[in-house]
């Protein structure tokens, strides 16, 4: 009698929580990216650029050109909390070259802020441009385009874009959204600008890549469409660029992602196939097709995958760990389940960190293993355990929320991985 009434209370206090975390559960929305500038093209000299800084300073951006090589970024905040910050990403990317490079080849770096809206930018957006800048140790100056004056002016339609204005003063390269597939390719156009002579099989390497570059921003397109939920635009952009490039893994990752969103399963495994024949050791893909093994209730092969994926970085064992403790939850083996999504949430603590390093669908991870973990406790009778774990995704569910990331808690889009 006194177990049913504990069972009860528990049952009383679970279910507000659980009506909070199902009313924080939304669809996140990206901004449409396109793939180039219509205001500028390559050849052509740079337009005059003079702005003040983060601190009020006039800087006068176009007093290099022709002297320095040069590279503009033109970035926003990520306000949408998207699983992609491709503005971020470069930032930390053209950070650890600035340092390199600046002093020994005089290379200049200047990102260029695109404010939220047209209107005069706020201080509390300065200060979070700021603290961005500040936590990732940024050292380039970083400019406020007030106004849009300059995006407009350079015809930027794609956030972050890039252009790299060589030495002789002429726009060398322009390269629009920063994918994981242009990691290379905008290093290897950085070393040419500065003018680092490389080795010559990473140069063929880059040079394919570059050689791709219209399959890619295709590619970049349909992943954008596909985060906004434009399904078919986006398979229409990725099958133009899978028929430019047939052998790019992760096209027919995200092809594998929007037919499973479209609940195309038979036609999902066979993408997610044709990616792991290309690449057999992609540990983003092996998870993703694990995704859709354990929704197909395929928990043996699921797990067969899961547990000889080969080494992968921290934040993706997080994921590993939560997948398996979801496959042993669903096949009755309470213990192991617990220790596996016990182990994802003790790495996703290291991770805390470095939070500057995490996007929101972590977090919608994190709360995900604290609910399983609870309903796992529960099962077995420890209901003390079950509230404190519940009680700790209760708490990051508002710690999220006040951060303005509620659209990520709890997301079905978050068990993908897009790259």
């Amino acid at each position: 009698m006194r177990d049913n009434m504990k069972t009860g209370e528990f049952y009383a206090l679970l279910f507000p929580f659980i009506l909070l975390l199902f009313f924080f559960s939304m669809d996140c929305v990206l901004p449409s990216n396109s793939s180039a500038l219509i205001g500028i093209k390559e050849g052509d000299a740079p337009k005059e650029i003079i702005l003040d800084d983060i601190n009020g300073k006039s800087v006068n951006v176009s007093s290099h050109f022709g002297k320095k090589p040069v590279i503009l970024l033109f970035w926003k905040l990520s306000t949408n909390n998207a699983f992609l910050d491709y503005s971020l990403d470069e930032l930390r990317l053209l950070k650890n070259v600035y340092e390199k490079l600046h002093n020994e080849h005089g290379l200049e770096i200047f990102a260029i802020y695109t404010p939220l809206e047209f209107k005069d930018v706020s201080d509390d957006e300065i200060l979070s441009v700021r603290k961005l800048i500040d936590v990732n140790e940024i050292k380039f100056p970083v400019l406020i385009d007030r106004g849009f004056k300059f995006f407009r002016e350079y015809g930027v339609i794609a956030l972050p874009s890039t252009i790299m204005i060589a030495k002789t003063g002429k726009i060398q390269f322009i390269y629009s959204s920063f994918p994981m597939s242009a990691h290379a390719v905008i290093s290897g156009k950085i070393e040419e600008l500065v003018g680092i002579a490389r080795d010559t099989q990473e140069d063929e390497v880059v040079k394919k890549k570059i050689a791709d570059t219209r399959a890619n921003r295709l590619y970049n397109y349909a992943l954008q469409m596909s985060r906004r939920g434009l399904q078919e635009q986006a398979i229409s952009a990725l099958r133009k660029s899978m028929d430019l490039n047939p052998e790019d893994t992760w096209s027919h990752n995200l092809m594998g992602i929007i037919l499973w969103e479209k609940k195309m399963y038979d036609q999902a495994t066979e993408e997610f196939q044709r990616a792991l024949e290309i690449d057999r050791e992609n540990v983003t893909v092996l998870m993703n097709y694990s995704v859709l093994l354990i929704e197909s209730k395929d928990y043996k092969e699921a797990e067969r995958i899961l547990t000889g994926l080969p080494p992968a970085e921290r934040r993706l064992k997080i994921r590993v760990h939560h997948l398996l403790g979801i496959v042993y939850k669903q096949t009755g083996r309470i213990d192991k389940a617990i220790n596996e999504l016990e182990t994802a949430y003790s790495l996703f603590e290291n991770e805390l960190a470095k939070p500057h390093e995490l996007s929101p669908s972590y977090y919608s991870i994190e709360i995900s293993v604290l609910h399983g973990l609870s309903v796992l406790y529960s099962k077995k009778g420890n209901h003390e355990k079950a509230l404190e774990m519940l009680h700790e995704a209760f708490h990051e569910a508002l710690g999220i929320g006040s951060a303005s990331s509620i659209e990520h808690l709890d997301n079905r889009h978050d068990m993908m991985v897009y790259e």
